[in-house]
């Protein structure tokens, strides 16, 4: 399988596979491509869709954009592209996971968020605000025990509700490198 379309829009990739009024949007980390490592997104996407039906979108991350635009533009694509979307289930990796923790409260859309290694120490109060402002029903951020960000998840503690919860991934580094199966079952195991 491959994605239905690709499309670029303002320096911004994103691979498509049409599905249900339900989203499954995925942005990658800082630099990253819609296929990612190994085809992990593309892996990740096909299996969702699979099981859920629900459409899927992968976003691409430039370097040279900020987190607070790039989700600007990336909910702006979502709105004209995808104008049936009733709820989003997003995941992010890295720096993906860091937006969408800080900003998905933005967007009531967005009714749950998994951050797989979302770094803590850039931006904390950030992080910490979008967690305490989210008002969907749950944000989930997920550590590799290897990770460089593991030290910081203590500052999380303050946190933890209803709607906020993390868990760590034994051996696992910041890439999942060797942990492909893991990795993309991960929004299967605790966002869906």
């Amino acid at each position: 399988m491959t994605f239905d379309r690709i499309i670029e829009k303002n320096g911004i990739e994103y691979g498509i596979i049409d599905g249900s009024d339900k989203l499954f949007f995925i942005k990658v980390g800082n630099g990253g491509g819609i296929y990612g490592y190994e085809n992990r997104y593309l892996k990740m996407s096909e299996r969702i869709h699979e099981i859920y039906g629900c459409s899927v979108l992968v976003s691409s991350n430039p370097v040279e954009l900020n987190i607070r635009e790039s989700i600007v533009m990336d909910m702006a694509f979502i709105n004209d592209f995808f104008s049936d979307i009733t709820e989003i289930n997003a995941f992010g990796h890295s720096n993906g996971g860091q937006m969408l923790v800080s900003y998905a409260y933005t967007y009531p859309i967005i009714k749950n968020v998994l951050a797989v290694n979302a770094p803590l120490i850039i931006n904390p109060h950030r992080t910490k605000e979008g967690i305490e402002r989210f008002a969907g029903n749950k944000i989930h951020m997920v550590y590799g025990e290897e990770d460089p960000s593991i030290r910081y998840v203590p500052i999380l503690n303050s946190h933890l509700s209803q709607r906020f919860s993390y868990s760590t991934v034994k051996d696992a580094d910041h890439n999942f490198e060797n942990m492909l199966e893991e990795f993309i079952s991960l929004p299967e195991k605790l966002l869906f």
